[in-house]
């Protein structure tokens, strides 16, 4: 899952400021403050993504956490939803296909995910069929495939890579590059969502997008930023997510 190297205590936060143009002064000092924030931080997200390593049971874990995000699912409910089904093992060819979708259906009801609401009552999850169905299929595309680590171990690029996992049932250019990213083998592709569209405005990198469609170019862009920053696309990105979330920190 995406998860950040642990942030030195902070004297404050340090939050973006976004104008409706990304050439204007008030995106502009974003923009600088932003990488200014990076050159501190660098090491710490640097040494982050040096630790990833790719095995079947972290593949597993992670394409668990992805296949369980998406589009209006919150990173916090996302992450609860993954705690919750990863004790139950769901890609071990133990259960036949139907008993593990009507387990995963049942829990993805049942009302115990974070974030709580707003009177405290903990939340079913999202789209819980859809999701069930998801993680079944992938688990079957993964028990025909029991060399895939080899396979990308094999791929001469993360994007060669990334095709291969595009084949997965519920797996996009964005979940794959997420997945690959955290497993230590996507180091040269980019997880392009709204945090990275938003930085690319920003920073007048980029125009008006429409996803998928132009998933490619806003890659391209985010690692000639990458490039010239002297950055692992990986470590960087996780910075700006970071960032835009406002859950970095610097002194």
């Amino acid at each position: 899952m995406r998860q950040s190297p642990p942030i030195p205590s902070p004297e404050k936060a340090a939050s973006p400021s976004h104008g409706s143009n990304g050439g204007s002064r008030e995106a502009a000092d974003a923009i600088a403050a932003l990488e200014d924030a990076w050159t501190a931080c660098a090491d710490l997200f640097d040494t982050w993504s040096a630790t990833r390593r790719a095995s079947i049971t972290t593949l597993e874990a992670e394409l668990l956490f992805c296949l369980l995000g998406g589009f209006g699912v919150a990173y916090e409910h996302n992450r609860s939803a993954a705690e919750v089904l990863d004790p139950l093992k769901p890609f071990e060819p133990s259960r036949s296909d139907e008993e593990l979708g009507a387990i995963l259906f049942t829990e993805l009801e049942r009302p115990q995910f974070e974030p709580r609401r707003s009177d405290g009552a903990l939340r079913r999850y999202r789209f819980p069929r859809r999701k069930a169905e998801l993680i079944v299929s992938a688990r079957q595309w993964l028990r025909q495939r029991p060399r895939l680590i080899s396979s990308f171990a094999a791929a001469a690029t993360g994007a060669d890579r990334r095709a291969i996992m595009c084949t997965c049932p519920g797996v996009g250019p964005k979940t794959a590059s997420w997945l690959l990213r955290n497993i230590g083998l996507g180091n040269d592709v980019a997880i392009i969502d709204t945090h990275l569209i938003r930085a690319l405005r920003s920073a007048g990198r980029v125009n008006e997008l429409k996803l998928p469609r132009d998933y490619a170019l806003a890659e391209s862009a985010f690692l000639a930023w990458c490039r010239e920053l002297d950055a692992s696309p990986a470590a960087f990105d996780l910075f700006v997510w970071e960032w835009q979330r406002g859950g970095l920190r610097v002194p």
